[in-house]
């Protein structure tokens, strides 16, 4: 007999039974709420609460504490023996189940990055290498605001690298608000963690000032140089205040990713977080054996100096002084450009790389050593310099150089991981190598976009305050798109879902089986390869 809420598939009932068994957040507050508790046995356990949060998720409702008690309201009393619900639940016991968690996470008995991250990462794979793509996407607070934004009085809805005390002016507060948060940041709703960001266009809102969170994170994209694709499941998340720093938001997911024996070969990210201190972001990731992969912003493209004689350094790669000058301003990739114009751009940053820049040759102890366009030694030099007669036996057609007494045609360099690591990366930007590179990163895009289709990820979709909790019920969020995420991406392919990852694996049935792809022609098909 089903009870008075929404009932819940057998499927979905199994799917989240499971996860909530095997969740290494549901471990981490079994030891703190039962283990370590003195106080009476605790009626309502962690992996009850989980199995229900996992069930509203699943069923795509709002996953507000009204939402799961009406979960269990719909469960079978099979579904209720199993879940060892044998006692009435009482809607108190599910809300401050949520203000416990709170309560653990301030006290320092639980890590909060590790807590939400916990709930899903089950879902992973162990010990996999991976590339993760990073980007954050705006949450609303649910709180009502009292005092709007202002661009006359208030500063801009930016990244804070530091707290700042004077941002509001007593005078000016309305009915006592903004307040002055802890950080020296306005406060303007109820929500003591909820801060001013700015965020972009989607679902045809107009981009600008938003009062909330910014959810980063981190997505499984394809490897670079491979043509396998991979299914784009969220490995990692954090949520911080809107205008928090990017880069220090992002670093506890890679560190946490690491720490738990993955390893992370390369992390693509737009401008926003190359643009922190190397410290924060570039440089501590090559310390930690990881390339970042980035887009450069108009200040960063100005051309420096060379490390020698005869050098420059434009678009973070090393070119000869020889460089023409309609090759030093290229134009960078834009998003309203066709892909005929990104190709066309992209073979005019190839042309300048082959033909004047720096070539890596070894790399020892984080120290790469670099050579210019014209070798000494040899006439296949991709352009002719006075200054080495060896390469004015090469053919005509190429490039001749106008180089006095002293160039750096054929200079050799050696520079190490710390010079200009904000700037230099692995393939010369703009090229056709970054290019294709650095556009992995549509991957957390498209994550980005999946999780405000699939769950109604808006104002409202959870209600309640503080960071702590709607770190906490994003998590089961997540679970549900990678649930999502991973099925639909083997399936839609006809195969079944590899055995490492349990809580999905289950093999094609009628009902799952992608349909056959139908053709709008009757001309033969080219044969594949």
């Amino acid at each position: 007999m089903v009870g008075d809420g929404p009932p819940s598939s057998d499927l979905n009932f199994t799917i989240a039974y499971n996860a909530a068994l095997q969740s290494r957040a549901r471990r981490l507050l079994d030891i703190v709420m039962i283990h370590e508790s003195r106080g009476r046995p605790r009626k309502f356990l962690p992996s009850q609460f989980f199995a229900l949060a996992y069930l509203t998720v699943l069923a795509h409702r709002p996953l507000h504490y009204t939402q799961i008690y009406e979960t269990y309201c719909g469960l079978t009393p099979d579904q209720r023996e199993t879940l060892g619900l044998r006692d009435d639940l009482h809607y108190d016991q599910v809300r401050y189940f949520g203000e416990r968690v709170k309560q653990l996470v301030v006290a320092g008995r639980v890590e909060m990055v590790d807590l939400m991250n916990g709930i899903f990462d089950a879902q992973i794979p162990a010990r996999t290498t991976m590339s993760v793509s990073v980007d954050s996407t705006d949450y609303e607070t649910y709180g009502r605001i009292r005092a709007f934004w202002s661009a006359d009085r208030d500063p801009a809805p930016t990244s804070h690298d530091q707290a700042q005390s004077d941002v509001v002016e007593l005078k000016s507060r309305r009915t006592g608000w903004p307040l002055l948060g802890d950080d020296g940041r306005p406060q303007r709703t109820k929500d003591p963690d909820a801060r001013d960001g700015h965020r972009s266009a989607h679902n045809n809102r107009a981009s600008g000032p938003f009062v909330g969170y910014d959810l980063t994170l981190g997505v499984n994209t394809r490897p670079y140089g491979s043509k396998t694709t991979v299914p784009n499941y969220i490995v990692s998340a954090n949520l911080t205040p809107a205008g928090s720093h990017h880069a220090k938001a992002a670093q506890p997911m890679i560190d946490l990713l690491q720490a738990r024996g993955h390893t992370i070969t390369d992390v693509p990210a737009d401008r926003a977080y190359n643009y922190a201190k190397p410290e924060l972001w570039t440089q501590r990731l090559r310390d930690n054996g990881i390339e970042p992969v980035f887009d450069l912003t108009k200040k960063q493209r100005t051309p420096k100096p060379g490390p020698i004689h005869g050098t420059v350094v434009i678009d973070g790669t090393l070119f000869t002084q020889a460089l023409p000058e309609n090759l030093r301003h290229l134009p960078a990739h834009s998003r309203d450009m066709t892909v005929e114009k990104h190709q066309e751009l992209a073979e005019r940053y190839d042309e300048r790389y082959a033909n004047y820049g720096y070539k890596p040759m070894t790399t020892r102890n984080r120290r790469t050593r670099f050579r210019g366009p014209v070798r000494a030694d040899r006439a296949t030099s991709p352009i002719r310099c006075p200054n080495t007669p060896y390469s004015m036996r090469g053919s005509q057609d190429r490039p001749t150089t106008t180089c006095a007494s002293r160039c750096g045609c054929s200079g050799t360099v050696t520079l190490p991981d710390s010079y200009l690591p904000n700037i230099r990366q692995r393939n010369p930007y703009g090229t056709t190598k970054w290019f294709k590179d650095y556009y992995r990163r549509n991957a957390v895009e498209s994550a980005n976009s999946q999780l405000r289709d699939a769950q109604p990820l808006e104002r409202g979709y959870t209600r309640v305050f503080g960071r702590i909790k709607n770190a906490f019920l994003l998590g089961f969020t997540i679970f549900a798109h990678n649930q999502r995420c991973i099925v639909n991406h083997f399936h839609l392919r006809r195969q079944n879902v590899p055995p490492q990852f349990p809580l999905t694996h289950r093999p094609l049935t009628p009902d799952t089986q992608a349909p056959a792809p139908r053709h709008t022609t009757t001309r033969p098909r080219a044969p594949s390869g």
